[in-house]
């Protein structure tokens, strides 16, 4: 399974890495956004085990950890830039000695310029391959003052590529008609599909990068109705858009979905996370999923899921017949 990011040419691995959690602790509004303890010595030895895998992709964004995360990343692959494709976001304000983020947001040609600087020394690099606006939703205005400044930043050799985070289908379409952009990143997994967005991105020739592959972490079959994750983590703190963990339980539909589907998902002795990566490799051509980790043994069983590949036409009409039935 050979990937290119879209439209820009640049070769990937069809496994990407998210680097949210390895962001360690911040708040988002006033409610923890991170995904509990982290150590970094960990995160490095996963990120240099999943190269040592064949990933090349990895992404993250200023916000996680207010930088944190980036800083971890360009720590990572010190020496070995070249073998790394690096994404990372900006549009979010933040104070990075608090580590408070805001979803009050800011994309004006100067403020793009001094994050894309930033996240250029937290990386330890002076180019990022994939520059993309986390701010979901943006006015006309905002699109397309920030696409200019995006081009300006790629005609300079600052990015190789640029993209845009976001669930809007109707506004990725826009985007990509009116942008040299090369992906667009949406949430999606065999519990949460999204035709609209894989099909703007197959029309266009976009890369469909995926957040949330594993329906942040529920499909890796560890949570039961009786668990219960604390305060201090994403999925507990009382974000009203965490969709598949409401107030630290995983939500029961979703469970029960799961248990409908895990006996095709784990087909072939793949394990449950494979399954799930495999689903979205069966879905489109276009999609690179980019599952979060936190530690060694999560890398492994991710990377895992490459030499599997993507579940075959019948399996993916099963899953989708059992769902529809639900």
């Amino acid at each position: 399974m050979n990937h290119t990011l879209g439209r820009s040419g640049i070769p990937v691995s069809p496994l990407g890495l998210g680097c949210w959690a390895i962001g360690g602790h911040f708040t988002l509004d006033g409610l923890p956004d991170g995904w509990g303890q982290v150590d970094d010595q960990e995160s490095i030895k996963a990120i240099h085990a999943a190269m040592e895998r064949g990933v090349t992709f990895f992404d993250t964004a200023d916000a996680y950890g207010t930088g944190h995360s980036e800083e971890v990343l360009g720590r990572a692959v010190k020496g070995r830039r070249q073998e790394a494709v690096l994404a990372t976001k900006f549009g979010f304000t933040n104070n990075e000695a608090t580590k408070e983020v805001y979803s009050r947001h800011d994309v004006s040609p100067a403020y793009v310029r001094d994050a894309c600087q930033r996240s250029l020394r937290r990386l330890g690099t002076d180019y990022i391959d994939l520059y993309q606006i986390h701010v979901g939703s943006l006015s006309t205005e905002e699109l397309e003052s920030v696409t200019d400044t995006l081009n300006g930043l790629q005609q300079e050799g600052l990015i190789r590529s640029y993209g845009w985070s976001t669930w809007d289908a109707a506004q990725a379409e826009g985007f990509a008609r009116q942008s040299v952009a090369a992906a667009i990143q949406h949430p999606l997994n065999v519990l949460r599909d999204d035709p609209e967005m894989i099909s703007v991105c197959e029309r266009y020739g976009l890369a469909s990068i995926n957040n949330s592959p594993l329906a942040m972490g529920l499909l890796s079959g560890k949570f039961t109705a009786d668990s219960k994750l604390p305060i201090s983590d994403v999925r507990g703190s009382g974000h009203e858009w965490v969709t598949y963990f409401h107030e630290g339980k995983a939500v029961p539909s979703f469970l029960s979905k799961l248990e409908a589907i895990r006996e095709i998902l784990t087909s072939g002795g793949r394990t449950l996370v494979q399954g799930a990566l495999a689903w979205i490799w069966g879905r489109s051509p276009a999609a690179i999923p980019i599952p979060g980790f936190k530690t060694t043994s999560q890398v492994e069983d991710l990377t895992g899921a490459i030499g599997q590949g993507p579940l075959s036409e019948s399996q993916m009409k099963e899953i989708d017949d059992i769902l529809r039935s639900m």
